[in-house]
C-alpha cells in the first residue's frame, strides 16, 4: 500500500524529531521546517512542512501538514515507549513499539553554549552551537518547553537509527529548538525548523487517543526490525 509506506517514512521521520520527555507544558507548537529549497530566500509554501505538536503529561502528538492536501499524525507514548500511526485519509491507524535508543550525544560533538538570547514567541532563548563531523547546528533553545530528544525510529518498519548531533546534545542539555538551521561542512544550509505559534492550554484527553471511528491496522512483524 502506497500509501501506508509513504506514512509510516514520514512517521519515522516525525518520530526522530519528536521525542520528549514528561514536562509540565500543556499546549501546542507549531513548527515549520524547510529543506535544501526552503532557505532564507523561499518565499512559497511549496517545499515547507508544518507540524504541529500538541503535549500533555509526557503525551506528545504530531499532526504534518505537507501542503498537498494529505494530513499525517502520530501519537506518542513515551512511557509505553508505543508510537500510534494515524491514517486520517483511511481513517485507519496502527500501533508500533519504538526502538530503545540511547540519549548520549555522539562523541565527536562539541556543544558550544554562546550566552547570546533572544526572545521568540515570548520564550526566552539561548543561542547554542552543535558541532560535529557533518557539520554544525545553530539553535535557540528555550527552557521549559520538556526536553527535545530523539526516538530514533530510522526506517519505515522502526528499525533503530543513530540520531542527529543536535538532537542528542539537546537532550543531554534540556532544550527544545524555538528555531534551528543545520549546516554541512561547506557551510550549505540543510535544514531550518522554527515555531511559528506557541499556545498554552488545556487539552482534552480524546486528543491522545485515535478517533472512535478509525479501524485499528497489524502490520505483520519482520525480524530485525521493531515490532
Amino acid at each position: 500500500m502506497k500509501t501506508l509506506h509513504t506514512l509510516t517514512l514520514l512517521v519515522s521521520v516525525l518520530a526522530v524529531s519528536a521525542g520528549f520527555s514528561a514536562q509540565p507544558f500543556e499546549g501546542k507548537i507549531r513548527l515549520k521546517m524547510t529543506g535544501q529549497t526552503g532557505s532564507s530566500k523561499h518565499t512559497g509554501n511549496d517545499s515547507a512542512v508544518f507540524m504541529d505538536y500538541s503535549l500533555k503529561g509526557g503525551l506528545i502528538r504530531v499532526d504534518m501538514d505537507n501542503g498537498t492536501g494529505m494530513s499525517f499524525g502520530s501519537i506518542i507514548d513515551p512511557a509505553k515507549h508505543e508510537v500510534t500511526m494515524l491514517m486520517p485519509q483511511q481513517k485507519m491507524y496502527m500501533v508500533r513499539k519504538m526502538p530503545e535508543s540511547s540519549t548520549a550525544p555522539q562523541s565527536d560533538t562539541e556543544f558550544v553554549r554562546t550566552g547570546e538570547t533572544e526572545t521568540i514567541l515570548g520564550y526566552k532563548c539561548e543561542k547554542v552551537i552543535v558541532k560535529s563531523k557533518n557539520g554544525d547546528a545553530e539553535i535557540w533553545g528555550a527552557e521549559g518547553l520538556g526536553t527535545f530528544q530523539s526516538m530514533s525510529a530510522g526506517g519505515p518498519m522502526g528499525r533503530a537509527a543513530p540520531k542527529g548531533a543536535w538532537e542528542a546534545s539537546l537532550a543531554e542539555h534540556g532544550f527544545f529548538p524555538l528555531r534551528m538551521v543545520s549546516r554541512d561542512k561547506s557551510g550549505k544550509e540543510l535544514m531550518r525548523m522554527e515555531a511559528v505559534s506557541v499556545d498554552k492550554q488545556s487539552l482534552p484527553d480524546s486528543t491522545f487517543a485515535p478517533p472512535a471511528d478509525f479501524q485499528k491496522f497489524a502490520m505483520p512483524a519482520i525480524p530485525g526490525f521493531g515490532g
